[in-house]
């Protein structure tokens, strides 16, 4: 065990505030106009509490303390309708939120500094729908300390998609839908871009 977390620790002294998901479902839809919603159901992992821990900064007399930091911090952005402290730096999460990427350019899950997914009206005036993942020093050791993202993310839209990598889609009737089927933070990130009417 040691052997594992110490290449963790390394990693984790670097790491900068982060929240990674795990177990989830998630689905945007996104319509011809630019309107969207996006919804996600599943735990994310708060790297920083992590570290806290690892360091022994942080432990079982304090957590509950230093773990509401955390869902203090999430609960600034009122997409998130839940949140609740799981165990160790594992939190369970509701999120829901609607907006528009015409007038709004972007949107970022979690949030900008800790991107997950991510939607943007680029110049050309496509949309653009993209994954992401945490830098590859911190995904080889969390995989290594058996920490991994397993879900399954869908977008729904009745807008034209120009290009996508799902595994599996349906191009027929209307709304179409793309899903990718994520098992490990080492898969190819999502990728759909669709043109808006």
């Amino acid at each position: 065990m040691i052997i594992r977390v110490l290449p963790l620790l390394a990693v984790l002294l670097l790491a900068s505030s982060c929240y990674v998901p795990a177990k989830f479902e998630a689905d945007l839809n996104i319509d011809e106009s630019g309107k969207f919603a996006f919804r996600y159901n599943g735990n994310l992992l708060a790297v920083t509490l992590l570290r806290k821990l690892s360091f022994g900064e942080v432990t079982k007399e304090n957590l509950a303390e230093n773990a509401a930091i955390y869902e203090r911090d999430l609960a600034r952005d009122s997409g998130f309708k839940k949140i609740k402290h799981l165990e160790g730096a594992m939190y369970g999460v509701e999120f829901d939120r609607q907006g528009d990427i015409v007038k709004e350019r972007t949107f970022s899950f979690v949030r900008s500094n800790a991107l997950f997914l991510g939607v943007k009206r680029r110049k050309d005036g496509l949309i653009e729908v993209f994954g992401s993942r945490p830098p590859k020093n911190l995904v080889d050791a969390l995989i290594d300390y058996g920490f991994d993202v397993r879900g399954v993310f869908r977008v729904w839209t009745n807008a034209k998609v120009v290009s996508h990598n799902a595994q599996q889609s349906r191009e027929e009737g209307s709304p179409k839908v793309y899903q990718w089927r994520i098992q490990s933070m080492r898969d190819t990130p999502p990728s759909l871009i669709l043109e808006l009417k």
